[in-house]
């Protein structure tokens, strides 16, 4: 259920939501937000909200599975100054967050691990942290710097903890980042590159084990061949790097995909 009030320059939303589980049983999770234009197009906002995430059938009953897991609650805060919409000629965008979650399900590496959890799960599996806290800032900026051409960024700080030990969150870097730029031409071509970054992090609970920082450059385009037929490609992982988001576990190099579209 959601109700909405706009009166000129101030919107506000109420929200309420019932999951009804065969195995955890049901939960109603309330939100809610608020905005209010401040003239020049800046706008500043703010909400609230509850959330209920049930563990998947596959960290349940997979190879990996953790039959014992319990569901996620959390609840999130945040404050934010916006100007502009993104995608606009000019945007710019800065919010503060917060997210207190109990029983959070985890991922743990059992790569090298002499855990009881991992006896019978040598490859891997689930688990619920009991506190957990994550508070951040994050920046988004984009402008248009001539016709067809625009650029943006996002960048995010992210601390991540867990709130019974005081050790950070398995892979989650503190330090993200995104840049885009994107060009069309009059005649439809169109070519987009991304490129992400990425801080170091820790993948396992006790903070033993580094993962290294890394940056991944994509590269998308387009070109129309007719009204109805466009050609495409992109190339993921442009410089073919060497990275690691999970102990153990490898990352796909470089990658060359081609295909057409058409359309009615």
């Amino acid at each position: 259920l959601q109700a909405g009030w706009v009166l000129g320059d101030l919107a506000a939303h109420l929200g309420a939501r019932v999951d009804d589980h065969e195995l955890f049983g049901s939960e109603v999770s309330l939100g809610g937000d608020i905005s209010y234009g401040l003239g020049g197009g800046w706008r500043v906002k703010a909400s609230v909200g509850e959330g209920f995430k049930t563990p998947t059938l596959f960290q349940l009953f997979s190879d990996f599975g953790n039959e014992a897991l319990r569901p996620e609650r959390a609840t999130s805060y945040d404050l934010g100054f916006e100007l502009g919409q993104r995608g606009a000629a000019r945007h710019f965008a800065i919010t503060g967050f917060r997210r207190d979650s109990e029983d959070l399900i985890g991922f743990v590496s059992c790569f090298g691990s002499s855990a009881p959890l991992c006896n019978a799960r040598p490859f891997s599996t689930y688990d619920n942290i009991a506190r957990a806290r994550a508070q951040g800032i994050e920046v988004e900026a984009g402008t248009q710097i001539a016709q067809g051409f625009r650029i943006a960024g996002h960048y995010a700080f992210v601390d991540a903890e867990d709130r019974v030990s005081g050790a950070d969150l398995a892979r989650r870097p503190r330090h993200l980042a995104t840049l885009f730029a994107d060009y069309e031409t009059p005649y439809g071509f169109a070519l987009v590159a991304d490129l992400r970054l990425v801080g170091a992090s820790f993948d396992d609970a006790a903070n033993r084990v580094r993962l290294g920082g890394y940056e991944v450059l994509d590269l998308r385009a387009a070109v129309p061949i007719t009204e109805a037929i466009e050609l495409f490609g992109r190339v993921e992982n442009v410089f073919d790097g060497e990275y690691t988001t999970a102990a153990g576990y490898g990352t796909p190099g470089r990658g060359l995909f081609v295909g057409v579209r058409g359309r009615m």
